[in-house]
């Protein structure tokens, strides 16, 4: 009798083990769902940071064939920084910044072609 009292239970077990796994199994992926959903609905701040830096790069690159065209420029870097209103800031680092009428061209080239104010673009010399 004992044997037959056992098995039983045995099987009751199983079941509920069998279906607390199934619960817990579908409750994983319905979490998971959740979180996917969420990250793609709601990005971080750093993902849409990534994203104005990924847009932003072909402004760069045109920028820089710009001011490679200006006399005494020489090799040249650009980095602009947006926001929501619009360019916050220009960085150029290139060869020729040591001189002042290179400096002021680059200013107003800048400034001219993002429409921002003459003082939000700073220009330091590139390194050697």
């Amino acid at each position: 009798m004992k044997n037959s009292e056992t098995a039983p239970r045995g099987r009751k077990r199983g079941f509920k083990s069998d279906r607390f796994r199934d619960v817990l199994l579908l409750s994983a992926l319905a979490l998971l769902l959740i979180f996917a959903v969420w990250k793609i609905f709601y990005p971080s701040g750093n993902a849409r940071e990534t994203a104005a830096i990924t847009g932003a790069s072909e402004s760069e690159q045109k920028l820089c064939a710009l001011l490679k065209e200006i006399d005494g420029v020489g090799d040249v870097n650009v980095m602009i920084c947006e926001s929501e209103d619009g360019v916050q800031s220009v960085v150029v680092v290139c060869e020729g910044a040591n001189d002042l009428r290179v400096n002021m061209n680059i200013r107003e080239a800048v400034a001219a072609a993002l429409g921002t104010d003459e003082k939000s673009v700073k220009i330091y010399l590139m390194k050697e």
